[in-house]
């Protein structure tokens, strides 16, 4: 990877986990045209470096920065900062479904990354898999859920608390209590 590139990547995985922070010190200083706009340049500059990860997350990828351009777009049209909030929801409606439907798969989203590590999965750990995908499914529906009430109550030190800070705390709480799980499974 070119280092132009990796500058890229770096600047758009750090500005999409501080997105909560941009919008709120945006509003907070009377900015939001210029957020708008450098969000948008990151989401478009997002599309067209995407790394090459497997089809399903690339997929996720797109869809979520179409999301955000269209937030962007809908909220600089017409003028309604809050259309912005529905950002974090969007993401976790976008994840629950690839999530969930993957369930209706020969192989889970999480057994496809599974496979990356070991191509020669057990059936035991294929059904673990399939458990964590579940486990995966439940989170982003609390996760929206809490995320989509902190816009209906239009409090954006709420919204970006949670949405830039608590949510995740508990993202990395799953994932490291998964980590855990399983290591004691494999023993």
């Amino acid at each position: 990877m070119s280092k132009v590139k990796l500058i890229i990547k770096c600047l758009t995985n750090i500005s999409f986990v501080c997105y909560p922070f941009i919008i709120y010190l945006s509003l907070r200083y009377q900015e939001i045209k210029l957020a708008i706009f450098y969000l948008a340049a990151l989401f478009i500059l997002r599309l067209l470096t995407l790394p090459n990860i497997l089809v399903s997350m690339r997929w996720l990828a797109k869809i979520t920065a179409f999301i955000g351009l269209s937030l962007l777009l809908s909220s600089w049209l017409f003028s309604q900062h809050q259309i912005l909030f529905y950002y974090p929801v969007m993401v976790n409606v976008v994840f629950l479904i690839t999530f969930g439907y993957s369930l209706s798969q020969p192989q889970t989203i999480v057994e496809k990354f599974a496979r990356i590590k070991d191509a020669n999965l057990p059936p035991k750990a294929i059904k673990y898999t399939r458990k964590v995908t579940i486990c995966w499914c439940l989170f982003f529906m609390l996760n929206g859920s809490i995320a989509l009430i902190t816009c209906l109550i239009n409090n954006l030190y709420w919204w970006t608390m949670y949405n830039g800070l608590i949510s995740y705390i508990l993202i990395g709480t799953l994932m490291v209590g998964e980590w855990l799980i399983r290591q004691q499974i494999k023993q």
